[in-house]
């Protein structure tokens, strides 16, 4: 290792659960001496997939269907432990008067993307009612702001969102949250990963352990700063309030992780909920992409 040794982190996109990356560089958590980390979110999960396809980063955590659909791309990434969440971060939310997913028949429900976490909710919560995915018309729009702007404009009967928004939503338009993921998927088919380029954990492995390490105390340094934190969060995201912020962290900053160590009941999981999505081919084998790394003593 040499002064000029650089690590390339990939987030996903801006938002509340790359709080320990940002907290951390800004505290020195996040840090090892001798290593510049060049941290970058990335737009969306879809460029997220597309640049690990092109290798653009060597390390980083990253929500499960993305990196999935990375992996069965390449050889090139392997998952080396758990991020800071094992459950899925989103949340349905409807106005005040509704009571459950029965009261949206025959109307819309804004979400994301199809064939995703928030679409397994739904489907999930589906069932619970005894209702067919049928009885109510899923619209797709990518982008957080552009689900909290249709739900401002009357376009949607109901949304499913993650935070900071939920909290936004809540306080400026009124609306609650009729379910949330990390009750409904239980046990949870949802998580963030870390991963790394085979070459690095080959070429330079203890590296890897320090930088594992300094993922599970920039994990810590959040929980145990939040006020810090979102202020730190939101120097990113400034067209969100801090008082949003804020919420949105004390909703769920205690239930996030700080072991780094692979879970392989969480990754069975949420592999059979990749294969419900076609996210990875029936040839995909997990162990091919598994690597079990020493924690730091």
């Amino acid at each position: 290792m040499t002064s000029s040794t650089l690590i390339r982190w990939g987030n996903p996109p801006t938002g509340i659960h790359n709080t320990p990356i940002y907290l951390g560089l800004k505290t020195g958590a996040f840090a090892i001496p001798g290593v510049h980390i060049e941290a970058r979110d990335n737009l969306s999960g879809a460029d997220y997939t597309e640049a690990l396809v092109a290798g653009a980063h060597d390390m980083g955590h990253i929500g499960t269907p993305p990196l999935f659909a990375a992996l069965a791309r390449t050889q090139e990434d392997v998952v080396v432990g758990s991020g800071l969440v094992r459950y899925p971060p989103f949340y349905l939310m409807a106005p005040a008067p509704v009571r459950s997913l029965r009261d949206l028949a025959g109307q819309g429900i804004t979400l994301n993307k199809l064939r995703t976490c928030p679409h397994s909710i739904i489907r999930t919560l589906l069932r619970w009612e005894g209702m067919e995915e049928d009885q109510v018309q899923m619209t797709t729009l990518v982008e957080g702001e552009a689900i909290v702007e249709a739900i401002r404009r009357g376009d949607t009967a109901a949304a499913v969102l993650w935070e900071p928004y939920v909290s936004y939503v809540e306080r400026v338009l009124g609306w609650k949250v009729l379910a949330e993921g990390r009750t409904t998927m239980v046990p949870s088919n949802y998580g963030i990963l870390l991963y790394v380029r085979r070459s690095l954990l080959t070429s330079q492995p203890a590296l890897v352990t320090r930088l594992l390490a300094a993922y599970a105390d920039s994990v810590r340094t959040a929980q145990q700063g939040l006020a810090a934190a979102a202020a730190t969060v939101q120097e990113r995201m400034p067209q969100v309030p801090l008082e949003d912020v804020e919420s949105s962290l004390r909703r769920e900053a205690p239930y996030w992780s700080a072991d780094t160590r692979l879970d392989f009941r969480l990754l069975d999981r949420v592999m059979g909920e990749l294969e419900i999505q076609t996210v990875v081919p029936e040839r995909f084998v997990l162990t091919d992409f598994l690597a079990e790394v020493p924690l730091a003593a």
